[in-house]
């Protein structure tokens, strides 16, 4: 009984809908025999099947992609179009397949609600938006740029929908249609077609690219994908290499461009300035955990030594996109505490996230890892490394002020109020680093 699971008053709504529900379809998609390789020959098998975090608040993956590509690594499409195939060669079990495209149906079309729910301001749009068209592209990237892109995409919805009215209105004129009418008529057609262009273009910003500058793009999606965190210089050299990118393009234009499109083929700009790096439906792809992490800690973070000799190290990032910095970096390491969505202000909206590395044992391990990798705070990781394992009181001073010292050596009225309050000179505390 494939298609019965999501029968009845379920259908109708689908956002009450039972999370072990949703988590049987799917562990029925994975188990039926035409999901075989043998006899299923693209391969629509699933990678694994991560049902109760996708399914039981209704989140999608980071990335923004939809329930069924991230728990079967295929869009609803492809694995129907796999099973239609699987359909023509097995006419024996074309009963039991059609009832498991119709549940892969339901469930896309459960998904596609939910994805229109989500958006704060689409109360009043829910059957225009899907007019104006949601394929599996514009439903990621609704999902990724709903919010941040509201004003234009609440626009094109607004164009349409009052194109639509006038549309209907004309519809039951009972009369004949006169000039007047024609024009009306032309007019609404004309703002229907501008509010699915304005619906497209601001969904797809990439697409003002030609196509060989997204094609461009694209090579350095699968280079971050495979190789980790790169810059775009690294990126621009394997281009040209591969005949991908001209001569004449430089990293700068190379880099304004993933910077500005680069979200809808899901990279982001990495911990390290002038670096990026790709994310996936399980978070940002890392192939060296410290030398990211380093990056990091470099650019967004510090390494210090409170008034009270407590050593410390932490993270900081912002937004949702910092949110992830965090947190995948909390899971790889293994260690620190994250504190996170704490307000900037009270009058602000903004939120800042921490991890936080305060004990000894958590220190130790960050700092050794991260070291060799170090390109501004590696005099701080050696003085806090060092400072921790340290008897003698005076010497703890010493790195103390060194720390402090180093992390403020470029605020010229900071750094000279702090040797002043010692009754020291920037030679001497210089010193206190030779032999770390």
């Amino acid at each position: 009984m494939w298609g019965s699971a999501l029968l009845g008053d379920v259908y109708d709504t689908p956002i009450t809908i039972d999370d072990e529900m949703t988590k049987n379809v799917i562990t029925s998609l994975s188990q039926h025999p035409n999901f075989e390789q043998e006899k299923l020959p693209l391969e629509i098998k699933p990678t694994s099947l991560r049902t109760s975090s996708v399914f039981k608040s209704y989140s999608f993956p980071i990335n923004g992609d939809g329930w069924i590509e991230s728990s079967m690594g295929k869009t609803a499409n492809e694995i129907i179009r796999s099973l239609k195939k699987a359909r023509r060669d097995n006419k024996i079990q074309k009963e039991e397949i059609d009832l498991l495209i119709d549940d892969i149906r339901m469930l896309k079309s459960i998904e596609t609600d939910i994805t229109i729910k989500s958006l704060s301001w689409s109360d009043d749009f829910h059957d225009t938006i899907k007019h104006l068209g949601l394929s599996d592209r514009k439903l990621k990237a609704l999902r990724k740029f709903g919010e941040t892109r509201s004003s234009s995409l609440i626009q094109a919805c607004e164009l349409y929908k009052g194109a639509d009215i006038s549309l209907k209105i004309l519809d039951e004129h009972e009369e004949g249609w006169g000039e007047e009418e024609q024009l009306a008529w032309a007019s609404a057609m004309k703002n229907r077609t501008d509010a699915k262009k304005m619906w497209t273009s601001t969904l797809h910003q990439i697409d003002k690219l030609s196509k060989s500058d997204k094609k461009v793009i694209n090579f350095a999606a699968e280079r971050l994908q495979s190789d980790g965190p790169l810059n775009s210089r690294v990126i621009l050299e394997r281009a040209i290499e591969k005949g991908i990118a001209k001569k004449t393009l430089t990293p700068q234009r190379l880099g304004s461009w993933l910077s500005m499109y680069g979200e809808e083929v899901d990279i982001y700009k990495g911990a390290r300035k002038g670096t990026f790096i790709k994310m996936d439906n399980s978070g940002f792809i890392i192939k060296d955990v410290w030398s990211y992490a380093a990056g990091f800690l470099d650019a967004d973070g510090s390494i210090f030594i409170t008034e009270r000799g407590e050593p410390r190290a932490s993270f900081i990032a912002t937004g949702s996109r910092g949110r992830a910095h965090c947190e995948q970096m909390h899971k790889a390491l293994d260690c620190g505490i994250l504190a996170l969505d704490q307000r900037i202000s009270k009058n602000s909206n903004r939120t800042t996230h921490r991890l936080l590395f305060n004990s000894k044992a958590d220190l130790r391990k960050l700092l050794k890892g991260v070291l060799p990798h170090l390109k501004m705070k590696d005099l701080q990781a050696k003085a806090v490394l060092t400072f921790i394992e340290e008897k003698n009181k005076l010497r703890k001073q010493e790195l103390q002020r060194l720390v402090s010292y180093e992390n403020w050596k470029d605020d010229t009225l900071k750094a000279k109020n702090m040797l002043d309050k010692w009754g020291l000179n920037v030679e001497t505390v210089v010193k206190y680093g030779e032999g770390l």
